[in-house]
């Protein structure tokens, strides 16, 4: 790596405030190090650039945004109680899912530590009953689906389908996000459900002006191909060209910073 190109690295990290340890093999600095040591010159300032443009967000933020989105639902629906559910598409898949995370986040001291949170009358389920769905239609309650990042939309209209299907009237339900993108705000408005978030992530296309898009997609392609990633999986889920990660990566953001060859020069790994 060139000295020029290590210096913009350090620098992105100190900006950011990501750890910046260097006895980690597999910590997060050595290994964008060793992933940029495998590239030529524009190959790496294009790395480096996204960088800079990737937001990643941590279990600390989540309390912060959280907040910020339930105080904004509050505020709109006009209402105090609440049955929260996390966002699980598919229902007889038992793995833990951050969806999960974010709703007992709900339980926190920050939230019970909030003059105007700490009075919402909250109930969390994984699933809903005949009595809670009767409830919920008949009183001034609403079931709120909730995940901390949303992307194409579509994980959130099959959970909201789903209850549906179960009873729940459609103006009883909100989805609630973290995060999002564009793609997911249009589905899931487009499909009549409410929707809340506290944060838009842009995509690349969105971020980078058009003058110098085709080069970097360009590199993006090339740098994939080293990675030994097709060339028709660069972009992400749903070719959603997302530049972020949440507690763990989406896969909606592009595959180079999260998947690959060699494993251990994979920024952010999904495990």
């Amino acid at each position: 790596i060139s000295m020029q190109n290590f210096s913009s690295l350090v620098n992105v990290f100190m900006n950011k405030q990501w750890n910046l340890n260097v006895k980690e093999e597999s910590g997060l600095f050595n290994r964008i190090s060793r992933l940029l040591e495998s590239l030529n010159d524009n190959q790496q300032r294009c790395f480096i650039k996204l960088l800079e443009l990737f937001d990643y967000y941590t279990v600390g933020n989540y309390e912060v945004m959280l907040t910020k989105v339930l105080k904004k639902m509050k505020y709109e629906l006009k209402c105090n109680k609440y049955v929260f559910v996390p966002i699980i598409s598919e229902r007889d898949n038992r793995d833990i899912k951050s969806s999960m995370l974010v709703t007992y986040l709900l339980k926190s001291n920050t939230i019970q530590f909030d003059n105007e949170l700490s009075k919402m009358k909250k109930t969390l389920q994984l699933d809903l009953d005949k009595s809670q769905i009767k409830n919920i239609n008949n009183r001034e309650t609403y079931l709120v689906l909730v995940d901390d990042f949303i992307g194409s939309g579509n994980s959130a209209i099959d959970t909201a389908n789903y209850f549906v299907e179960k009873g729940i009237k459609k103006e009883k339900i909100v989805v609630l996000s973290l995060v999002t993108m564009k793609k997911g705000i249009e589905s899931i408005m487009q499909s009549d459900f409410k929707f809340y978030y506290s944060i838009l992530s842009l995509s690349l296309s969105e971020r980078i002006e058009e003058s110098e898009l085709d080069e970097i997609k360009g590199n993006i392609i090339s740098i994939s191909e080293k990675m030994k990633i097709p060339s028709d999986g660069c972009w992400g889920f749903d070719d959603s060209e997302a530049l972020l990660s949440m507690i763990r990566i989406p896969n909606n953001t592009l595959s180079l910073l999260w998947k690959g060859e060699p494993k251990e020069n994979v920024p952010f790994p999904r495990c």
